[in-house]
């Protein structure tokens, strides 16, 4: 009777260690949506990211024993895919190797912004939108002259027909 007791014990263990395994990967996610709450923040935290963070990984994540701070987590959330937590079983330290490695790779490739690249790109795309603009304008521009002599054509149409409702009532008299 005992051991069908235990067998009964690990498998309700089983399901609960894979449980924790995936929830964990739905709690950071979960901190990391709460985190662009930016109201939430400076309403409850005063504004402060970092409190609100902390807050966070002292409530939710105490299991982790401040193991990996919450905001490494959330970095390794974003940049290690999901498949990759479930073939390492959602295991935290496995997982910090592989971002570390990806981060690693990142910084010894050198990838850098060029930021005049992008202010120039930004640039030629801002006189675009200028010029876009600039012909909406002239184009509302002659809407609104066109618009007025309509309303005028209509104003003298409008006295035709009343002139000739006036020229009708006193013909039928």
């Amino acid at each position: 009777m005992a051991k069908k007791r235990t067998s009964q014990l690990l498998a309700e263990l089983a399901v609960l260690a894979r449980a924790a395994e995936k929830n964990l990967y739905q709690r950071i996610g979960l901190a990391a949506e709460v985190l662009h709450d930016l109201d939430w923040i400076a309403s409850v935290h005063g504004g402060s990211d970092l409190q609100a963070a902390d807050a966070l990984q002292d409530e939710y994540f105490r299991d982790l024993g401040g193991y990996v701070s919450l905001g490494k987590l959330i970095l390794m959330y974003s940049k290690i895919t999901a498949a990759e937590w479930e073939t390492v079983k959602f295991d935290v330290a496995a997982v910090e190797v592989l971002y570390d490695d990806l981060s690693r790779e990142a910084h010894e490739k050198g990838e850098r912004t060029s930021w005049k690249k992008v202010a120039e790109e930004r640039g030629v795309k801002l006189d675009d939108l200028q010029k876009q603009v600039s012909l909406l304008l002239e184009a509302n521009g002659k809407l609104r002259e066109e618009n007025i002599e309509l309303r005028a054509k209509v104003s003298r149409l409008e006295g035709r027909i009343e002139e000739m409702d006036r020229r009708t009532l006193v013909g039928s008299r």
